[in-house]
C-alpha cells in the first residue's frame, strides 16, 4: 500500500506539470510513432513503441500527445516507487515480517525510504524526463525494476526473481542499449551470492530462456518494417536490423573524451549531482556509501559496479547525457536512503525509548521537508503545463498556407518537423502539397542543397535562421515564425506594421517601415523590432541601427546581419533586432527610439530627415517581474550578462603554476602545443530562450580566432535548451575545459574571448553591462602571450 501511495503522489505531481501537447524534436516522435505503429530513430525503441502504443489505445484521456506525456509520468513515478521499495526491503531485511507489525521499529525505514524517494522525484533531471514523452524515462524504469528484482532474489525470495531479472534484461536490450551497462554488475553479484551456479545447468537454462523471452519485442521490427508508415523498411535483413537496432550511425558520439579530460568529466559529474540533490542529501549520501560497504558489502559491489559502468559510459559520451544520467541518479537515491536510515537508527539507539520515538519522528519530518521544499521551489520553474510552442507553431503554419496554393516549401530541421508529423499522422490535419511541402534537412540533404533544389518550384521558408544560407548571398526575411529565402535583389513587396515615407538616415539609407509586435514587456524581457530599409546607391560604409529604451542604449552588433555594403540598390532588406530590457530598469513607460551610425567612421551617428539623431518608434510599457531585483543583484556581481538568460559569474584559467581569475591584465605565458585549463561559472537568470553553444576563442590582434572550442555547456552534458528549456532559473553551473594551443601557433600576444551563440542559427547572443547597455557579443577575459 505504501508503494502505491508513493507512486500515485509522484504521478500526480508529474501529471500536474506535464506538457499539454506536442513538443519540438524527439518528444513528438515518441508520440506519433506508437500511434501509427511506426519505427523510431535508432535504436528503434521496440519495447517502448509497443508499450506506448498499447497505452495510447487503453488510456484514452485527452489527446494522444497528452496521454503519452502522462505515460512518461507513470514511468517516472514507477521508478521512484522502486527506489522506495528497495530501501524498505533492505532496511527491514530478514526481520521484515515482524518490523512491519511494529510502527515505531519501522519508522526509521519508512522515513528513510520516503525521503530518498521524494528526493529522486523532485530531482530536476528526473522531473523533466517525467513530464514529456520520451523513451529514456522508460529506460530507468526498467533498470530500477531490475535492481528491485535483484534485491528480492538476494533476500532469498526464490529463483523466480532471478528469472524475472533475465526477462527484464532482455526487455531492456530491446528498448535501449544503455541498459546493458548494468549487466556486468549483475553478473558479478550473481557469482558473489551463488558461486556454484555453474553447477546448476537447469537454473542457467531457465535464466537464458527467460532472457531470450525478453528479446521478443525485437520481432516487431522485421514484422512491421516492410509496411511501416514511418521508419526504415529494410529491417527484415540482418544488416538493416543490426544497423538500426544497435544505432551504428550514432556511435561517433560515444567515448568522445580521452584520458586527459577525465578529471574534468568527473568535475562535470559533481556539478550535475549538485543540481539534482541539495547539500544535506549529498552529505547523507556519503554516509550511505560508508554504511552500505560496512553493512551490506555484496550489495555495495552491485551498486558500485552499476554506477561505475553507467558513469564511465555516460560521462564520456556527448549525446543524451542527461537522459543517460537518469540511471546513476536513480542508483544514488538509494544511497541517500541508506544514509538516512543509518542516521535515524542512530538516533533511535542513543535516545531512550520515549525520546527516541520523538527524535526519529522529528528527524524524519526534517528529512521529508527537504524534498518537499525543493519541490515547491522547483514546481513553477520546471512545469510544462503551459508549454504549447510546438502546437502553436503548427497551428500558425496551417493558418498561413492552407488552401493558398502557394507551392511553398518548408525547409526544416528535425525539431520543427516532428510536431508536423504528429498532426499529419495522428490528428489527420493535412496540408495539401500544392499549399506547402515539407523538406527534411539531413546530412545527405543539407540546408543549402534543400534551398537550391526548391527555389525554382516556389517560395522557400526556413524553420529558423540559418547563417550558412545568408552567407551564400540569399536574403533571409523574417515572416512570423519562419524565414523567407529570397534571391537578390529582394524586391518582393512588403507590408510593415508601421509604414514610413521619406524617412532617411544621413540621406544614405531609407527606413521604409518597421514592426513593433510587442509594446508591453516585463523586466528582463525582449522587445523585438523588425526594420524594413533600402538604399538607392551602393554603400561602402556599414550603416547599423541602434536603439534607445529611455536612456538605455543598445548598439547592435554586425554578427549574422546582411550589412549595407551587400545591399543592392532598390531592394528592401528586412532585419530582426531585439531590445533587451534590463532587470534593473524600473517599471514605467519608456520611449523606444531608433538611430543609425556609420561604423566605418568610428561610430558617427547619422541625422534623420528632420534633423534629429533618433526617431521614436513607440512607447514600451515595462512591467514588474517577480525576480527582477534578485536577478539584478546577480548581474551586478557578474563578469557579463548574456542575453538576460545567463550570467558569467567568474572565470579561472591555469597552466602549470600560472593562474588567472576574472578579468586579468598580466598575460598568461604559454608555448605552442601547451595545454591550459579554463573553468567558467555560469548562473541561470531566466528560462533560456534557445540552445546555447559556448565559444572559447584565442584571437589575434586582428580578431581572427587562432584556437577555437565551440560546444554545448559541460562538454555536451548539460544543454540549456533541448526541445524545451532545460536550465532552471537560479541554477549555478561550473563548466571546465581543457584546451591545447596549436603546435604551429606563431609567437605573439593573443586574447582569450568567451561567449555564447544559438546552436542552430550560430547567431551570437549579445552581452550587457549592469545598466543594460549592450557591450558586444563576446567577453575578453585577458591576454595570452605565446613564447
Amino acid at each position: 500500500m505504501a508503494q502505491l501511495c508513493i507512486f500515485l503522489i509522484v504521478w500526480a505531481l508529474y501529471t500536474a506539470t506535464a506538457a499539454p501537447g506536442t513538443i519540438f524534436g524527439d518528444p513528438s516522435e515518441y508520440q506519433f510513432i506508437p500511434a501509427i505503429w511506426g519505427i523510431a530513430h535508432p535504436p528503434g525503441y521496440a519495447f517502448y513503441t509497443l508499450l506506448a502504443g498499447i497505452w495510447q489505445r487503453v488510456v484514452a484521456v485527452g489527446s494522444v500527445a497528452f496521454r503519452t506525456n502522462v505515460l512518461a509520468g507513470a514511468a517516472g513515478a514507477w521508478t521512484v516507487s522502486r527506489v522506495f521499495a528497495i530501501i524498505v526491503r533492505v532496511g527491514h531485511g530478514e526481520s521484515m515480517a515482524t518490523t512491519h507489525k511494529n510502527f515505531f521499529r519501522s519508522l526509521p525505514v519508512w522515513g528513510a525510504a520516503c525521503s530518498a524517494a521524494l528526493a529522486l522525484a523532485v530531482a530536476p533531471d528526473m522531473w523533466q524526463h517525467s513530464i514529456h514523452a520520451n523513451a529514456h524515462i522508460v529506460s530507468v524504469a526498467i533498470t530500477s525494476t531490475q535492481l528491485w528484482v535483484f534485491v528480492r532474489w538476494w533476500q532469498g525470495d526464490g529463483d523466480r526473481w532471478l528469472f524475472a531479472l533475465a526477462f527484464l534484461c532482455g526487455i531492456g536490450v530491446t528498448h535501449h542499449p544503455i541498459t546493458v551497462w548494468g549487466l556486468p554488475a549483475y553478473a558479478v553479484f550473481i557469482l558473489l551470492n551463488r558461486p556454484q551456479i555453474f553447477k546448476q545447468p537447469k537454473t542457467i537454462l531457465f535464466f537464458v530462456l527467460c532472457g531470450f523471452l525478453g528479446l521478443l519485442p525485437w520481432l516487431y521490427f522485421p514484422f512491421r518494417s516492410l509496411d511501416a508508415p514511418f521508419g526504415p523498411t529494410d529491417m527484415r535483413t540482418w544488416p538493416g536490423f543490426l544497423r538500426h537496432a544497435t544505432a551504428q550511425g550514432l556511435r561517433v558520439n560515444l567515448f568522445h573524451f580521452g584520458w586527459a579530460e577525465q578529471i574534468d568529466r568527473w568535475r562535470v559529474l559533481w556539478t550535475l549531482l549538485r543540481l539534482q540533490y541539495p547539500w544535506p542529501f549529498l552529505l547523507v549520501m556519503i554516509v550511505g556509501i560508508v554504511i552500505l560497504v560496512r553493512r551490506w558489502p555484496k550489495l555495495a559491489v552491485l551498486w558500485g559496479l552499476f554506477l561505475l559502468g553507467h558513469l564511465i559510459f555516460t560521462l564520456n559520451s556527448v549525446q543524451d547525457v542527461m537522459a543517460y544520467m537518469l540511471h546513476p541518479f536513480m542508483a544514488l537515491a538509494f544511497l541517500v536512503g541508506v544514509g538516512a536510515l543509518a542516521i535515524l537508527e542512530f538516533l533511535n539507539r542513543i535516545c531512550d525509548h520515549r525520546r527516541a520515538q520523538i527524535c526519529v519522528i522529528i528527524a524524519s519530518i526534517l528529512l521529508l521537508g527537504i524534498p518537499v521544499g525543493v519541490g515547491i521551489y522547483t514546481f513553477p520553474r520546471i512545469s510544462l503545463r503551459d508549454w504549447n510552442d510546438a502546437d502553436l507553431f503548427f497551428a500558425r503554419l496551417v493558418a498561413r498556407f492552407e488552401q493558398r496554393d502557394t507551392r511553398a516549401a518548408f525547409v526544416s530541421d528535425w525539431e520543427h518537423l516532428t510536431p508536423y508529423f504528429y498532426y499529419t499522422y495522428v490528428e489527420d490535419v493535412q496540408v495539401a502539397e500544392e499549399d506547402l511541402r515539407h523538406v527534411y534537412v539531413t546530412g545527405d540533404s543539407p540546408w543549402a542543397e534543400s534551398v537550391f533544389g526548391n527555389l525554382p518550384l516556389g517560395p522557400v521558408y526556413l524553420s529558423n535562421y540559418r547563417r550558412e544560407i545568408r552567407d551564400l548571398g540569399f536574403r533571409l526575411r523574417p515572416e512570423g515564425d519562419m524565414w523567407r529565402v529570397l534571391e537578390p535583389p529582394a524586391t518582393e513587396p512588403v507590408a510593415p506594421q508601421y509604414p514610413l515615407e521619406n524617412v532617411w538616415a544621413g540621406n544614405r539609407v531609407e527606413l521604409v517601415g518597421y514592426d513593433l509586435p510587442v509594446t508591453s514587456v516585463p523586466q528582463g524581457g525582449i522587445v523585438p523590432v523588425i526594420l524594413y530599409a533600402r538604399v538607392v546607391a551602393t554603400q561602402t560604409g556599414i550603416l547599423m541601427p541602434f536603439a534607445l529604451l529611455g536612456t538605455v542604449e543598445q548598439r547592435w552588433t554586425t554578427d549574422s546581419r546582411c550589412l549595407t555594403p551587400e545591399w543592392l540598390p532598390g531592394e528592401i532588406i528586412v532585419e530582426r533586432y531585439e531590445v533587451y530590457v534590463p532587470y534593473t530598469l524600473s517599471p514605467d513607460i519608456y520611449p523606444l527610439q531608433l538611430g543609425y551610425t556609420d561604423m566605418t567612421e568610428t561610430g558617427v551617428d547619422l541625422f534623420f530627415t528632420d534633423g534629429q539623431r533618433q526617431i521614436v518608434l513607440g512607447d514600451i510599457v515595462v512591467t514588474p517581474h517577480a525576480t527582477a531585483a534578485r536577478e539584478g543583484r546577480v548581474v551586478s556581481r557578474a563578469l557579463t550578462n548574456i542575453g538576460n538568460d545567463v550570467a558569467l559569474m567568474s572565470a579561472r584559467v591555469h597552466s602549470g603554476w600560472q593562474t588567472r581569475t576574472g578579468i586579468w591584465d598580466a598575460p598568461l605565458s604559454l608555448q605552442p602545443g601547451q595545454p591550459f585549463h579554463l573553468t567558467l561559472d555560469w548562473q541561470v537568470l531566466a528560462r533560456p530562450r534557445t540552445s546555447y553553444t559556448v565559444f572559447i576563442h584565442l584571437i589575434d590582434a586582428g580578431g581572427v580566432p587562432r584556437l577555437g572550442h565551440d560546444y554545448t555547456p559541460l562538454g555536451g552534458a548539460f544543454p540549456s535548451y533541448l526541445w524545451f528549456p532545460k536550465w532552471l532559473e537560479g541554477q549555478r553551473v561550473i563548466d571546465p575545459y581543457r584546451l591545447t594551443l596549436p603546435e604551429d601557433l606563431p609567437p605573439g600576444q593573443y586574447w582569450l574571448e568567451v561567449g555564447m551563440y544559438e546552436m542552430g542559427s550560430v547567431r551570437r547572443i549579445p552581452q550587457f553591462s549592469v545598466n543594460g547597455t549592450m557591450t558586444g557579443d563576446r567577453f575578453i577575459l585577458g591576454p595570452v602571450v605565446v613564447e
